[in-house]
């Protein structure tokens, strides 16, 4: 049991849920679910990781199971939110279904192919960098909430690379806050779509 871990992993999940459902009720129905993807992928991910840190072995497989999935359905679905918004169109039923599809093959790839599972990284990395360029084209348009698309993306960004600086902190529990950053900083975004 580590108990720093649980804790971080909990502040997490709940900034997560919470932060969709008080910052996302004014966003069109498909962009909503779009954007709601994106959120619970990494809440359930970090709920998991909560158990998981408890102590519960038999969780980790789900636990990791669960990250796969916020780093490729997740991201995926965030990218094309964030393209809807700067578009100043909502998604359609046809797009989100066609980004959800999309995530859901990325996501099988990377899970039952040995030579897939090397990309996971990448491909949440590219995501992220995506939204940052979009988040970009959205400041020039002078599209309300970009600013804060782009702060949490540089918080996404810091937080994979933790493990590079010296904290007082564990780089886990640094992570996970960083990620909980990022995830209000998207609600700010959020609300002001």
């Amino acid at each position: 049991m580590i108990l720093s871990h649980m804790i971080s992993d909990a502040v997490l999940a709940g900034v997560g849920f919470w932060v969709f459902v008080t910052c996302f009720q004014g966003v069109p129905f498909y962009s909503r679910l779009l954007w709601g993807f994106f959120f619970s992928t990494i809440s359930l991910a970090a709920l998991t990781g909560v158990f998981t840190f408890a102590g519960l072995a038999d969780l980790e497989p789900l636990h990791e199971s669960l990250t796969l999935l916020a780093g490729s359905m997740g991201v995926v679905c965030i990218v094309v939110a964030v393209y809807t918004a700067v578009l100043k169109r909502p998604a359609s039923q046809l797009s989100f279904s066609l980004t959800a599809l999309i995530g859901m093959a990325l996501f099988i790839a990377l899970l039952v192919s040995p030579r897939f599972g090397v990309f996971a990284p990448v491909l949440s990395s590219l995501g992220m960098l995506l939204v940052m360029i979009l988040s970009v084209f959205g400041l020039r348009q002078r599209l309300p909430g970009m600013g804060w698309l782009i702060v949490a993306v540089m918080l996404m960004a810091l937080a994979t690379k933790v493990t590079s600086f010296s904290l007082p902190i564990h780089p886990t529990d640094t992570y996970h806050y960083l990620i909980a950053l990022a995830l209000l900083c998207f609600g700010k975004a959020g609300k002001q779509l």
